[in-house]
């Protein structure tokens, strides 16, 4: 039988991963690498996998993946470099654009400073964190400003300080649109903005597919070696599609099979 490890954290081990595991459990030998549970050894890693699925954004399973991609040929999805730079707002946005793809104008300065748009959203510069989005909705003068309350609870975190804020104008827009991707496989997905209804599962909705997103999301895909990922886009007025949020652990489990999805991509690699 081929040999996954997975390696996550108690979180994601708790409440994503238990249909995965149950899928995978007499087509593949598992291996788990959760975070909390073990002291990292580097002498005692065997890590005769044949390939490795990360369901994690932690900084030592990070460092495990790193380790992984330098002293070994194991394929890891997804990468080191997948990861980092989809937490990391404000390179994936430059990363993104520079490659042609198109994302709402964003900054990075001061909290203390004039915000650089008038209708924007303010998100956590670094998305690691298992908490769900929270907005603060405020309309001054016919003017939107969103705060995710991720920033604020992470603001006030004792010996933690953020000084910094990442804007992204506001699109407004009544649709989200959702991709899922799976290596070259996309599953396309539309719901009405959380900022209207917080539960997106009460509006999600399967849609077909849009070519123009297949060919952004696939490119986003490859622009941030992500191999399994979501994508959120917003639809403006005139009628452009940007690209608001990309995901390196995406919950897999609101897809029709999408745990079967993964384990079968995961042991078709092992394979290879």
């Amino acid at each position: 039988m081929p040999r996954i490890g997975i390696i996550t954290d108690t979180y994601h081990l708790k409440y994503k991963l238990a249909k995965l595991l149950a899928y995978l459990k007499d087509k593949a030998h598992v291996t788990l690498y959760v975070e909390q549970d073990f002291l990292l050894s580097l002498d005692d890693l065997r890590l005769d996998e044949d390939v490795f699925f990360v369901k994690t954004k932690g900084n030592l399973a990070l460092a495990l993946v790193r380790y992984i991609e330098r002293e070994t040929s194991i394929p890891v999805f997804n990468s080191y470099k997948g990861i980092y730079l989809a937490m990391n707002r404000f390179l994936n946005s430059l990363y993104l654009r520079k490659n042609g793809i198109l994302v709402p104008n964003y900054g990075y300065s001061s909290k203390h400073l004039t915000p650089p748009f008038e209708n924007y959203i303010i998100k956590n510069a670094i998305d690691q964190k298992n908490i769900n989005f929270k907005p603060e909705i405020r309309i001054r003068n016919g003017k939107i400003q969103v705060i995710d309350k991720r920033v604020l609870i992470n603001s006030n975190e004792e010996n933690f300080q953020i000084n910094h804020y990442y804007y992204q104008e506001f699109i407004k827009s009544d649709w989200e649109y959702k991709v899922y991707g799976i290596n070259e496989e996309l599953f396309f997905y539309k719901q009405i903005p959380v900022l209207i209804e917080p539960d997106k599962m009460k509006s999600r909705v399967k849609i077909e597919e849009i070519p123009f997103l297949k060919e952004m999301s696939l490119k986003a895909m490859k622009t941030l070696d992500l191999k399994i990922t979501s994508i959120d886009y917003l639809k403006s007025d005139d009628g452009k599609f940007y690209l608001t949020d990309i995901n390196s652990t995406p919950n897999f489990n609101y897809m029709k099979e999408g745990p079967k999805l993964v384990g079968d991509f995961l042991i078709n690699q092992a394979k290879i």
